[in-house]
């Protein structure tokens, strides 16, 4: 149902990030906090837990937090342990990748 608005959604978090990493971490604009704090609040609070994690660039790994209500939560952390949540939502779904041109 939302498979043609998701590839915009993981866009506008990619250039959110894009936009974070180069503006540096300690961004006003974004809450920041150390990296063991924001995770047991989002556990504590909304039930979430890490469920994707990548490197951004050589200073920074973005991890994106779910629960199983559906809430989930984009984190960047730099190599100081200072982390910054870079956008929430609800209602998380996972949609199956199509592949063009292979069989399912």
């Amino acid at each position: 149902m939302f498979a043609h608005v998701r590839p915009f959604k993981f866009a506008a978090v990619l250039a959110a990030v894009s936009l974070f990493c180069t503006a540096g971490v300690a961004s006003a604009a974004a809450p920041c906090g150390r990296h063991d704090a924001v995770a047991k609040t989002l556990n504590t609070k909304f039930k979430e837990a890490r469920r994707i994690m990548g490197v951004v660039n050589a200073h920074a790994v973005m991890e994106i937090f779910m629960s199983p209500q559906g809430t989930w939560t984009v984190l960047v952390t730099d190599t100081t342990g200072t982390t910054c949540i870079i956008a929430t939502g609800q209602d998380w779904q996972e949609v199956p990748i199509e592949m063009a041109g292979l069989d399912s």
